[in-house]
């Protein structure tokens, strides 16, 4: 069990690095290459505990919603744990949905909570595009 809680724990290093490096301006000659191609700062991943997705709850703007969607805010190697923001889920028309084929896209909050990565079975990270509110309405003719 330590060696593959080693393994999420040096997965989820390599993600948090990765993701750091898409802070920055798109017009900053300093800024990553990742930065430069991609309009945001998160990879959304969902996590897995005890066989099932973890979910956590919090609140934006006086309104409360349930998430299985997380950033990475920062790992604490000594204590094994991981602190993750919730990204709170949208649908198409910009309403909070819980279900995952109805998520149009994620925005950040502050909200954060703190897991213990060895109670962690899996992690899936999501595609960068939901961080983007790229709603394509094609005409009609």
């Amino acid at each position: 069990m330590r060696h593959s809680r080693n393994g999420l724990l040096y997965f989820l290093t390599v993600l948090k690095k990765q993701q750091d490096q898409l802070k920055g301006m798109k017009t900053d000659i300093c800024s990553s290459l990742l930065a430069k191609l991609f309009d945001a700062d998160t990879i959304p991943i969902m996590l897995k505990v005890d066989s099932e997705y973890f979910e956590a709850a919090g609140s934006k703007d006086n309104c409360l919603f349930r998430t299985k969607y997380f950033r990475i805010e920062s790992i604490d190697e000594e204590k094994d744990t991981v602190i993750l923001s919730l990204l709170q889920p949208f649908d198409i028309y910009n309403c909070v949905t819980s279900y995952f084929n109805e998520l149009s896209h994620l925005e950040r909050t502050d909200t954060c909570v703190t897991l213990w990565i060895g109670s962690i079975n899996a992690l899936q990270c999501l595609d960068i595009d939901f961080m983007t509110k790229k709603v394509i309405i094609e005409p009609k003719w």
